[in-house]
């Protein structure tokens, strides 16, 4: 190759690294530390975007895959907001105080609605193109008779709904400035998600398990894989996700006793048949080591539609419930070096 051929061929590859450098979007992710960040964060990088993660301190940055870009602060703090947001292209929101039983209620406030507009004042101000943010099923309230979709009553029953009903609140109020996406999460599972699955397993195998009241109570459900499928394909079809609101489950809807019970054979041990009603249980739950937000979980009662993200957005679920119940199961017989289900 002649050395004027060689240099010409140098500056185009070098002019088209420079208009992929340029077409790569920016992302931020709040909750970068989360479980659910955490996954979030190499579904980004594996797109070729440049990712930015905000994070609690130096010593969580370790737990960041490599290329993504550390802003050390949390959502209470806006100037390391301003700095994290400036020529970002798309802010996911992830950040939040989830347990109801490790937070105050003005705590859950602070973080969850304050703590938004935090990020959505940063957001606009730097002029970012698509707000996404997870929220909960939990707006609905807890038990609800209807099936419900994106245009059923909010009635949030407890704190930590009635903080996420609050912060959805806030970000349509930046619809004209800050396109957004929310999205209703239901209760995630799989990996890195089975401490509190692990706790039900346990009492399964030792016989202790009670099914509250009869039973029949509809319980929802997300694999991570499709809750991280949900989070991704706004992106992919921006323009039809704009300012928008979707429910995101499994699509299916499975009584606590169903779930008991599957788990109990892929146990290979007796399925629970002894009741308890709520009330009890909820007196007990405590000593037992179940926390108030597992109890909420298990004691919930919704079906939800999830016909819209469906139909909008391509959503498919991939991930069908025996096979993610055979990953806890497994996951929690080797934790506990027992035999494995075959």
């Amino acid at each position: 190759m002649k050395k004027g051929d060689a240099e010409e061929k140098e500056a185009k590859d070098k002019g088209e690294k420079e208009r992929e450098k340029v077409e790569k979007e920016v992302d931020l992710v709040t909750g970068a530390n989360g479980k659910l960040g955490k996954e979030l964060v190499k579904s980004l990088l594996k797109k070729g975007d440049i990712v930015r993660a905000l994070v609690r301190s130096k010593e969580s940055i370790v737990e960041l895959p490599p290329g993504v870009v550390p802003y050390i602060g949390d959502i209470t703090h806006q100037k390391v907001l301003d700095s994290a947001c400036n020529g970002v292209d798309n802010v996911y929101h992830l950040a939040a105080a989830v347990s109801e039983y490790r937070y105050k209620t003005e705590e859950l406030i602070h973080i969850n609605v304050e703590g938004t507009r935090n990020v959505l004042d940063a957001a606009e101000k730097c002029g970012a193109k698509h707000l996404i943010f997870t929220s909960t099923i939990d707006v609905y309230g807890r038990k609800r008779r209807e099936v419900l979709t994106e245009e059923s009553p909010l009635k949030p029953s407890d704190k930590y709904g009635y903080s996420k009903m609050l912060a959805e609140n806030i970000v349509k109020e930046y619809a004209s400035t800050l396109p957004y996406t929310i999205l209703r999460l239901a209760t995630i599972y799989g990996p890195s998600f089975e401490a509190p699955y692990f706790k039900v397993l346990k009492a399964l195998q030792e016989g202790k398990i009670y099914i509250i009241g009869n039973g029949q109570n509809h319980l929802a459900l997300l694999h991570v894989y499709d809750a991280l499928q949900s989070l991704i394909l706004p992106r992919v079809y921006a323009g039809i996700s704009k300012n928008k609101v979707y429910n995101v489950t499994d699509g299916n809807s499975y009584t606590q006793e169903l779930l008991f019970n599957m788990a109990a054979d892929m146990l290979k041990v007796p399925r629970p048949k002894r009741h308890l009603s709520e009330f009890i249980v909820r007196l007990v739950a405590k000593s037992h080591g179940l926390d108030s937000d597992e109890l909420r979980f298990l004691t919930s009662n919704r079906v939800i539609d999830i016909t819209k993200i469906k139909s909008e957005l391509g959503f498919k679920p991939v991930v069908e419930i025996r096979v993610g119940m055979g990953e806890l199961v497994t996951s929690y017989l080797k934790r506990h070096h027992k035999s494995v289900i075959s």
